[in-house]
């Protein structure tokens, strides 16, 4: 050990160059003990630069590439293969049961070939049954415009009307005709618009008031002829008076003179005064009388006013009765209308549902989802019975996702991948972005992500499989690489570098 570590210090004095004031080193050779002396191996620094050389070269060249090199940068997009048109939905006008089926899944139509029949026998009895209501409400109006103009002579027993409103009818009827009466009783004579049973009351009712006129003039006529008589005794009783005044005023003279006596004076001035008294009592019942004759004419023609004012007031009554009939059956005649109108509209409905009791198609395509597979089948008027996809050229329709929108711009060259051909067998099809959608759509159960609709024009319609073209399908689904620029190696490493930089900037 003590050897080996004098032997490493006298090979690090042989290394080390002597200082300058030592004297040369003796060159002399000397003997070394076979074993003992020590080897120092030196490595030789050709190798050790050059493979520096080679690294810093490398290095430098990498870092040169990284800046200078550039790679596709693409964003990928899910989607599936859309015709160009709009595919269209194909609904039955309304509910109803399949009769005829004249394609099936899969067949290529023509725009206006027939697809469907429906059977008609519901839609004709419905149609049926609404003109049957039409016509039925038609005649209640008619009936109800009769009553109104007073035609009651209308028969209604095959009219479904209310018995509120028959009796209303009636009720009607029977005050015109009372009216009629009496404006027959106004006027005192009688019509031939009363039948027979208001002539009857008319009679009656005028021998009534006759009856009663009647006994009025009679009392009448009776005080009239009570007053002739006391005038005739009032006139008599003058006569007398004016005679007992004549005898008073002659005797007078004579009893002044003692001619007569005071007896025979005094008896002629009590007949004066009793024939005075006489004529003051017939003066009283002549006044009497003319009273009582004046009431009686009075009560005479109260008894007629009296008659014409129940009339004309049951006159006014029964219009009041009447106008209010009228105005229940105009709202029923209003109700009757709408009624008509809206039955109208169905029936127009009706027929053209019978019109198109064929289903045709509405443009040119293949069948598709045909869901009416026999005859019987309930098509409900709300869900369509087939689909038919136009025959134009198809579509790439995907979906960019909010983060990859930045770079997308219309025109630019995509790669497209049908997921029915896989890539590392049968590769690609080329395509070009011609749509992107103005605003993102939002999230939902199939897309749970903020997404841009876009549009991919392909350059082929088919995929070579084996030496031969099989044609696109719609539906298909599909991955889309849209080609959004040219990026540095470099910018890569950056951008990973700059991103971990921010990463522990959220560290806590």
């Amino acid at each position: 050990m003590n050897k080996n570590q004098n032997n490493i210090q006298s090979a690090d004095t042989n290394s080390n160059p002597l200082p300058p004031s030592s004297p040369p080193p003796n060159t002399a050779p000397r003997y070394v003990p076979k074993f003992d002396q020590s080897v120092i191996l030196k490595q030789s620094s050709k190798w050790t630069n050059a493979i520096l050389w080679v690294l810093m070269i490398a290095t430098t060249g990498t870092v040169i590439w990284a800046n200078f090199a550039k790679i596709e940068e693409a964003v990928s997009a899910q989607g599936k293969l859309e015709p160009t048109g709009t595919v269209k939905s194909v609904q039955v006008p309304v509910t109803g049961v399949v009769k005829d089926i004249f394609i099936k899944d899969g067949d290529s139509v023509k725009k206006g070939d027939k697809l469907l029949s429906l059977d008609p026998t519901t839609s004709k009895a419905q149609l049926d049954s609404l003109e049957k209501i039409r016509s039925s409400l038609q005649r209640e109006n008619q009936f109800y415009n009769s009553q109104l103009r007073g035609n009651s002579a209308v028969d209604i027993t095959s009219l479904p009307v209310k018995s509120e409103i028959v009796d209303l009818t009636k009720s009607r009827a029977s005050l015109i005709e009372e009216n009629k009466l009496y404006r027959a009783q106004l006027d005192g004579k009688t019509s031939s618009n009363l039948n027979q049973e208001q002539t009857e009351r008319f009679n009656s009712n005028s021998t009534e008031l006759n009856a009663r006129v009647e006994a009025a003039n009679m009392e009448i006529k009776q005080l009239e002829r009570q007053l002739e008589q006391a005038k005739i005794r009032k006139d008599a009783q003058s006569d007398t008076l004016k005679m007992n005044q004549g005898i008073l005023d002659n005797v007078k003279p004579l009893m002044e003179d003692g001619a007569i006596s005071d007896i025979q004076y005094l008896k002629q001035q009590q007949e004066v005064r009793s024939a005075q008294s006489e004529i003051a009592q017939l003066t009283e019942e002549t006044a009497r009388l003319q009273s009582a004759i004046a009431q009686a004419k009075a009560q005479l023609q109260n008894t007629v006013a009296s008659s014409r004012k129940e009339w004309v007031t049951a006159i006014a009554d029964n219009k009041k009765r009447i106008a209010e009939i009228d105005t229940q059956l105009t709202k029923a005649i209003v109700e009757n209308n709408k009624r008509i109108a809206e039955i109208d509209s169905q029936i127009s409905q009706a027929k053209m549902t019978l019109k198109y009791q064929e289903i045709v198609a509405p443009s040119s395509g293949t069948v598709f989802d045909l869901k009416a597979n026999t005859p019987g089948f309930v098509a409900n008027a709300t869900e369509p019975v087939l689909k038919i996809v136009p025959q134009d050229n198809l579509v790439a329709s995907v979906h960019i996702t909010n983060k990859d929108i930045g770079f997308v711009r219309e025109g630019m060259t995509v790669d497209v991948r049908i997921d029915s051909f896989p890539f590392s067998e049968f590769g690609s099809l080329k395509g070009k972005l011609t749509w992107i959608g103005s605003d993102a759509l939002p999230p939902d159960q199939v897309h749970p992500f903020y997404r841009f609709p876009a549009t991919i024009k392909l350059d082929k319609q088919s995929m070579a499989v084996g030496g031969k073209s099989m044609q696109l399908q719609s539906g298909m689904s599909l991955n889309a690489n849209i080609k959004i620029r040219d990026r540095t190696v470099m910018s890569i490493f950056t951008d990973t570098f700059t991103n971990s930089v921010e990463g522990l900037k959220n560290v806590r």
